[in-house]
């Protein structure tokens, strides 16, 4: 009986289908802006769309009053952009961004003023930041009333989709939020996004919520490509197989060093 000799054998690569994947949260809230802040429990309007849906939020209970807005200035118009490097190619089987628009009036004197929609677009951009494709643009209205006086407001924002879509390893996941806002006559306002929020009004202990784009991904096939092609370990895999045509691909040269 011949002994067992663990360098002579080889490690077949395999792609586990039976796998769920991974939620990856990406928080908006390490953004530099300016804070302008707010009591929550005195807000005037709260608003949220489709608040019956159900997601896997970043959560805690807590009963902190004093919250902020990321904001660009007085009077100015939120319009941010937010890229993320991809580590590996992946595909995305579902995304959901939600977060809280705030509006704050500090001085009122005339005027109308609202966040009345938010714009979002995804692209995937190449390694020289060049876009190389648009892959989802949506528009939600928020719902918020016209401002006419010092008061505050908030609106839930949920932008989601289920139609997967592949970003290629090095290349960004670019994400630009847009508000549409009206801002007339005179008054002191600042407007962005809320860093953490709360679904409920009030002071009372409740659920909060963190700003983010959350992300259902599986790594795409190819996402492993630099392991087949490194030399050191060539010798190490098992390329045994037959491909759709009858092939056995075990015994091409071509396939084993040249295409791996």
């Amino acid at each position: 009986m011949a002994l067992y000799d663990s360098l002579d054998t080889l490690t077949k690569a395999t792609y586990d289908v039976s796998n769920y994947g991974e939620d990856l949260f990406l928080p908006l809230t390490t953004d530099t802006l300016a804070l302008q802040a707010i009591t929550w429990s005195d807000l005037d309007e709260l608003l949220q769309e489709e608040s019956t849906d159900l997601e896997a939020y970043s959560r805690l209970v807590s009963d902190i009053d004093s919250l902020g807005i990321l904001n660009e200035g007085d009077g100015v118009r939120y319009d941010r952009t937010f890229d993320f490097l991809t580590d590996m190619s992946a595909w995305c089987y579902k995304f959901n961004l939600t977060f809280a628009v705030g509006l704050s009036c500090t001085a009122f004197t005339s005027g109308n003023h609202s966040v009345d929609s938010v714009k979002v677009i995804f692209s995937e951009l190449l390694p020289d930041k060049t876009v190389k494709r648009v892959i989802a643009s949506m528009i939600h209205n928020t719902g918020m009333t016209n401002i006419g006086a010092v008061e505050d407001k908030v609106a839930i924002m949920h932008f989601e989709a289920n139609n997967p879509f592949k970003i290629t390893q090095g290349n960004y996941l670019r994400m630009q939020i847009q508000f549409n806002s009206t801002d007339t006559a005179t008054a002191t306002t600042f407007e962005g996004i809320m860093p953490y929020f709360y679904f409920q009004a009030g002071s009372l202990a409740k659920t909060m919520c963190e700003s983010g784009l959350e992300m259902h991904l599986h790594p795409a096939l190819d996402h492993a490509f630099p392991v087949f092609r490194d030399e050191s370990i060539t010798n190490k895999l098992d390329f045994d197989g037959v491909n759709k045509q009858g092939f056995d691909r075990s015994h091409s040269p071509w396939v084993k060093f040249k295409h791996f």
